[in-house]
């Protein structure tokens, strides 16, 4: 993990601690806290995807009106975009998968006006969990037969579980609902 990668994740466990032990969610500083972090982030950043995610993640705090758990939830998924982009091992394409994953899940379960909310949360968790599974399952197979989860040493025959898994994880046609 690069320098950037750590910074966010010790920024992001931090607002998550002070946001809980001071009940700053009511006094609104949560999003400031978190905008701030992804701009000194911006500054630590070298790769242009990196930066592009950060610039819109900070497009979104000050753009709209976001509470302070939301803009938690959104910086722990802007944390998983920016693992997934530097990763060259399946294990941290994985983890980065799941971080972006599990913070949509969230934030499409937050719907408070009606049952929509809730009832889109749990399919998107279910399918979100199946594709995840048969992830795991490829990941599984392609170490077992290669011995490493290296990307670039991976055959090209043993990456299909790995694809459809993330075909499911998209929503991509055959796989959507």
């Amino acid at each position: 993990m690069r320098n950037i990668e750590i910074y966010l994740i010790i920024t992001t466990i931090l607002i998550i601690g002070h946001s809980v032990y001071r009940e700053v969610r009511k006094e609104g500083i949560t999003g400031e806290l978190c905008m701030l972090s992804l701009g000194i982030g911006l500054t630590m950043e070298e790769n242009i995807i990196g930066q592009m995610v950060l610039v819109s993640g900070i497009a979104v705090y000050l753009i709209g009106e976001l509470d302070g758990d939301t803009a938690i939830i959104q910086q722990i998924g802007i944390v998983g975009l920016i693992i997934l982009g530097v990763a060259e091992e399946l294990l941290i394409i994985y983890i980065g998968i799941e971080l972006v994953g599990l913070s949509f899940y969230i934030l499409a379960g937050r719907e408070r006006k009606g049952e929509q909310g809730t009832e889109a949360g749990i399919k998107y968790f279910v399918m979100g969990a199946l594709s995840s599974g048969l992830m795991l399952m490829g990941i599984t197979i392609v170490y077992a037969q290669t011995g490493t989860t290296d990307v670039e040493m991976i055959e090209v025959g043993s990456r299909e579980l790995i694809i459809i898994g993330l075909l499911f994880k998209l929503g991509a046609a055959p796989f959507h609902m």
